[in-house]
């Protein structure tokens, strides 16, 4: 029996399809003009996207950010200056042309420096604001690193890895500064090669490894997620997930594909986020799991909040109790997508299946392929646990070390271990690679991990298997307690063991200030190890 599942018919897909052209603009004449002009100069990325939004809505707000406003046809104008001139920085001695990373939390020069490195013809390496020095060094030489648009702030990381790359400012006013670039005004001609984007994985196991991606794999027409998600052209977002994560760059390209407003602020603050959601309406908010909890940890009552049509979250575990408190509090408006930077989406759990299975993330959309392998590499019955294999056109290429991810085919495994349901929604159990084996048993984290977080006195709790002479590996819980409570190892150990079986019980409890974690909200489990201390009453 082969478990697998597929998009939907031909005759469905098609006619949603139609819906979908008319949400996005397919009756818009003159913006289906501006969109085969743009795309003949610039491509089919998001560097034609902003050139024909320029030309059919030029002033219409393209970024909202912590400095103001910006409008389509000043973001066209600044990405093509900023373009020309990575590109001469970016030029190599024989004529080849270098990658240039981008070192920049959320603002307006992310998203010009990404517009403008495609219009360059540059390769885009999208760098994480939490990469330290040796790593930053050893992304530089190993992918080609020519030019950096970095914020003012890593200006140190910048110097302590010792690159060679020319490096551009994306804040001030100096010489080499975004904000005077752009006012140059320089002219780009058409690049002569097709750039590709290089995504920096998780790195919550060790080091990053660089994935490169074909630029058409961020395009949004005809991709089945535009017809799982409603979204419509012209649409206000707010992008609080980092830009350089593939979850957050993403929505970014379909906002800049749809003509949308994207608002954005450099660091997440939950406060300010809902302070903005009580003054005005966003049609999505694009969010990890964690900044759902900053949320909903705050005294807000729903009638204050001007809902979003659309609340996507990905990234990490959203948990079945995170997604009904959510939607319990401001409505069935909540979005799950799964996915890995290798395999780009892989599955959607919109309101209805997130009410009918809590925790799960959902369906494949149409033109991915999903699969449960078993051991022996076969497809496993409905309901049983295997590793999750999926498939699309939108698979990365492979890494710029040489390596590539494991595949079954054409099918590629995401690490997860996962099942199918019977209505073939995908449960996600855990990483593979974070399975704890304690006295011959199975214990996956994640299902601890959301029974301590129901606790009123925890904050959020991260778990993981250390040595154990008897059993091989115990379970080990780090906890980080809610602000003024005090909470008892006993009195947690006693929690989960009236919600689990005795052998998933933490034996070890470490109280810690903070959980070591990457900016999606992934804990770095490796990094548990050096956090432990002793139980505390």
């Amino acid at each position: 029996m082969r478990t697998a599942i597929r998009s939907h018919g031909t005759f469905a897909a098609g006619d949603h399809l139609w819906n979908v052209a008319l949400r996005m603009g397919a009756a818009d004449v003159a913006l289906n003009t501006a969109r085969w002009w743009a795309s003949i100069r610039w491509g089919t990325g998001s560097a034609a996207a902003v050139t024909a939004a320029a030309l059919r809505f030029g002033g219409r707000t393209a970024i909202v950010d912590d400095a103001g406003s910006l409008d389509y046809r000043a973001l066209d104008r600044a990405a093509t200056s900023v373009g020309a001139r990575l590109r001469s920085a970016a030029t190599r001695p024989d004529g080849n042309l270098g990658a240039v990373g981008i070192l920049c939390r959320n603002h307006r020069w992310f998203v010009t420096a990404l517009v403008a490195a495609e219009r360059a013809g540059c390769d885009m390496v999208l760098l994480s604001t939490a990469l330290p020095a040796s790593n930053l060094a050893e992304v530089c030489a190993r992918d080609g690193i020519a030019a950096i648009v970095a914020d003012d702030e890593f200006a140190d990381v910048i110097e302590q890895a010792g690159t060679s790359a020319a490096i551009f400012t994306a804040d001030g006013d100096g010489k080499n500064s975004m904000s005077r670039i752009a006012a140059e005004g320089l002219p780009c001609s058409p690049p002569t090669r097709r750039p590709k984007l290089v995504l920096l994985t998780s790195g919550t196991t060790g080091a990053p490894k660089s994935a490169v991606r074909p630029l058409k794999t961020t395009r949004v027409g005809g991709t089945g997620m535009l017809r799982r998600v409603p979204y419509r052209l012209g649409d206000r977002y707010f992008i609080a997930s980092p830009l350089f994560h593939a979850w957050g760059l993403s929505q970014l390209v379909v906002g800049l594909a749809a003509a949308s407003t994207i608002e954005m602020r450099q660091r997440f603050d939950a406060e300010e986020v809902v302070r903005l959601m009580c003054e005005r309406r966003y049609d999505a908010l694009v969010v990890v799991p964690l900044m759902l909890r900053r949320m909903l940890d705050l005294p807000i009552e729903p009638p204050q909040m001007q809902q979003p049509r659309m609340v996507l979250s990905s990234g990490n575990v959203l948990s079945g109790d995170l997604a009904r408190e959510w939607m319990d509090r401001y409505g069935d408006c909540l979005y799950n997508i799964y996915g890995s930077t290798e395999t780009a989406i892989g599955t959607i759990a919109d309101p209805a299946d997130l009410r009918a299975a809590p925790g799960t993330v959902g369906r494949p959309p149409d033109g991915v392929m999903l699969t449960i392998l078993d051991d022996d590499g076969m497809p496993a019955p409905r309901g049983t646990f295997g590793w999750v294999h999926l498939a699309s056109t939108a698979q990365f290429l492979g890494y710029t070390d040489g390596s590539d991810g494991e595949r079954a085919g054409t099918l590629m495994a995401t690490g997860d271990i996962g099942s199918l349901d019977a209505d073939g929604r995908l449960h996600i159990s855990g990483r593979a690679n974070d399975m704890i084996v304690t006295g011959g048993e199975n214990v996956f984290p994640s299902g601890v991990e959301e029974v301590l977080g129901r606790h009123p006195g925890v904050e959020v709790a991260a778990v993981v298997g250390v040595d154990d002479p008897e059993f091989g590996q115990r379970v080990a819980a780090f906890v980080v307690v809610r602000p003024r409570r005090r909470v008892d190892p006993d009195e947690l150990r006693s929690w989960v063991a009236e919600r689990l079986p005795s052998f998933m019980v933490p034996r070890d409890i470490h109280f810690v200030d903070a959980l070591p974690m990457t900016t999606t909200g992934k804990v770095v489990r490796h990094r548990l190890a050096v956090l432990g201390q002793p139980d505390r009453v």
